[in-house]
């Protein structure tokens, strides 16, 4: 009877953090053992939304990264390093990167951001004023060779 009481708690507890936003199995995992359930029901928990298809790292990663470019758009690094915080497996990262790649002109958005930011900076040196648009980039995620050329075409 406690045991039944206790694996409900744990799925309530899944639920009210899946309400919030979607999640990776991880994130509910950590949460879980963050208040106090044993391995097993964490298990149980965790397998039981997968079977339900209310807990799937496929449909998070692409949450994720979706939500990401529309919110506040960073580059394919700063993406990968993200998922893998999240407990992401490194093959349904490069697959969701993919389905970003076919989606998202990463060189587009970060080409309107640079043009964005080096508005900002029209009273700088011009030199100082790229530096600062390009650290801006690279911390951003983008790809060197991605800053590279957009730096140039704002050079010219």
């Amino acid at each position: 009877m406690e045991i039944d009481k206790n694996r409900a708690q744990a799925k309530n507890n899944a639920y009210s953090l899946l309400r919030v936003r979607p999640r990776s199995e991880f994130e509910i995992t950590q949460r879980l053992k963050l208040k106090g359930y044993d391995d097993s029901t964490i298990t149980q928990t965790v397998n039981g939304l997968k079977r339900r298809g209310e807990l799937d790292d496929e449909k998070f990663s692409r949450f994720w990264v979706d939500s990401r470019m529309h919110l506040n758009p960073v580059g394919d690094c700063l993406l990968r390093h993200e998922l893998k915080e999240k407990g992401v497996s490194d093959s349904i990262i490069e697959a969701t990167l993919s389905y970003k790649a076919k989606t998202v002109d990463e060189y587009k958005v970060a080409f309107s951001m640079a043009k964005e930011r080096f508005e900002r900076f029209k009273k700088l040196d011009r030199r100082k004023a790229m530096k600062r648009v390009y650290d801006f980039l690279l911390r951003r995620g983008f790809k060197y060779d991605t800053v590279r050329k957009i730096i140039e075409e704002i050079a010219t």
